[in-house]
């Protein structure tokens, strides 16, 4: 029997064996291991904001007394961060036990030339481990897409679809329009959806998909919060629950955040049909005590950041302008080759006076040296460096002691320097 780390080193493996065909793969994974589609979920969809989104339906509904599981990607420093039960990545005891269960099944439907990829493997495992946890409601993650995402075979209580960009480009289509038609695939006959805020445009094609579908709808508008401000290390805002103001405080920086926790608050409310009800309390509360790492996280001086696309980016520039304008800031940077755009580059520049370069740990990174060379060709001052240990002492000593350090590009980037701080992945 395979350990933990065998199971996970396994599952990373089938990156190059796996072969995927659109929803088959999975399907006859979860056939195999007797797992039902039907499972009483939040399933979210988006180019940003998602993962926050998760976070906060996840922590209100545990507030509420519910057992809960929590499905993301990708993971920062551990591979059992993607797994979560009541809010604690899964046990290595767990991750073998089911996890031989998922690779015996995967090697059997290899004989008939199924090949599953790693996050049709991963999806799975997850899966397997909630119903054998009897997770009351779980909360689910799409990796990539939604349409195609392996995540994709469940039958949700509840659809959401947050913030729409441009990322993905080369699978998901050149247009926001286009993207948003991808994730639109999580919307499933009769079952509700809930959409964050969006551009009319993007709003005509989730609504064309909800009618075609006959999914009750909601899309969120900006101006459903009242009263909001925003400050450094969270932001108040206040929105009506069943005709009633219901005060929301996040503690996780950036204003984006609080239409992510309007969105999460909508998906909850859109549970209650399915007998899966939060007080008001526990929204207040759930929101509050919510975390998500590596998302505006501070540090010390040290700012770190997974935004990766120019929406996230955006965000993150945004943030200093506001906060941190008198603040001296040196940038470390690392991105996936298959996520920068050309608009990105000059967003990496203004985060920093001082820019310093290191390759994300990922197949699909860009090296740093390459980064850097896109930046000075833009006129930019950039300088690569050989690893983040290096790169994070050469960025504090450009801050100085008053300034901040930013970590940006890449959330693989982002859970590098989380282990070189030191900070628990637990």
């Amino acid at each position: 029997m395979r350990n933990a780390q065998e199971v996970i080193a396994a599952i990373h493996g089938a990156r190059y064996t796996g072969h995927k065909v659109g929803l088959q793969n999975t399907r006859a994974l979860l056939d195999a291991l007797g797992l039902d589609c039907r499972v009483p979920a939040v399933h979210v969809a988006g180019t940003n904001g998602k993962g926050s989104v998760c976070a906060m339906a996840e922590r209100v509904l545990r507030q509420a007394g519910y057992h809960t599981g929590l499905y993301t990607s990708p993971f920062l420093q551990a591979y059992n961060e993607r797994i979560r039960l009541d809010g604690e990545p899964v046990s290595d005891a767990l991750l073998a036990q089911y996890g031989n269960q998922v690779l015996d099944a995967a090697a059997a439907l290899g004989e008939q030339g199924i090949q599953p990829t790693s996050f049709e493997l991963g999806t799975a495992l997850a899966l397997l481990i909630f119903r054998a946890c009897r997770v009351d409601v779980m909360v689910l993650e799409v990796g990539l897409g939604g349409r195609l995402d392996p995540t994709n075979v469940v039958e949700p209580l509840v659809s959401v679809i947050t913030a729409i960009g441009l990322d993905h480009m080369q699978l998901l289509g050149d247009t926001v329009e286009e993207i948003a038609g991808e994730k639109a695939g999580i919307i499933k006959p009769g079952v509700p959806v809930v959409c964050h805020p969006a551009k009319e445009t993007v709003e005509a094609v989730f609504a064309a998909r909800a009618a075609e579908l006959h999914a009750p709808l909601t899309q969120l508008r900006a101006e459903q919060l009242l009263r909001p401000a925003c400050g450094m290390y969270g932001s108040r805002a206040e929105i009506l629950w069943d005709g009633a103001p219901l005060s929301l405080r996040v503690n996780l920086p950036g204003a984006h955040q609080l239409t992510n926790a309007l969105t999460a608050v909508y998906a909850l409310h859109a549970l209650w049909d399915a007998g899966i009800a939060v007080s008001r309390e526990a929204v207040e509360a759930g929101i509050a005590a919510a975390r998500w790492p590596a998302r505006l996280e501070w540090c010390g001086n040290i700012l770190l950041d997974g935004g990766h696309n120019a929406q996230g980016l955006t965000a993150l520039k945004i943030y200093g302008d506001t906060f941190l304008s008198e603040k001296r800031r040196a940038l470390v940077t690392g991105v996936l080759e298959d996520h920068l755009r050309p608009e990105m580059v000059e967003l990496l520049a203004s985060l920093g006076e001082r820019i310093f370069t290191v390759t994300p740990e990922s197949p699909r990174a860009m090296t740093g040296q390459q980064l850097a060379g896109l930046l000075r060709t833009a006129g930019h001052e950039a300088q690569s460096v050989p690893d983040l240990s290096q790169a994070l002492t050469l960025a504090r000593q450009a801050a100085g002691k008053d300034g901040v350090v930013l970590v940006a590009g890449s959330l693989y980037l982002a859970g590098a320097a989380r282990t070189e701080l030191g900070l628990p992945w637990r």
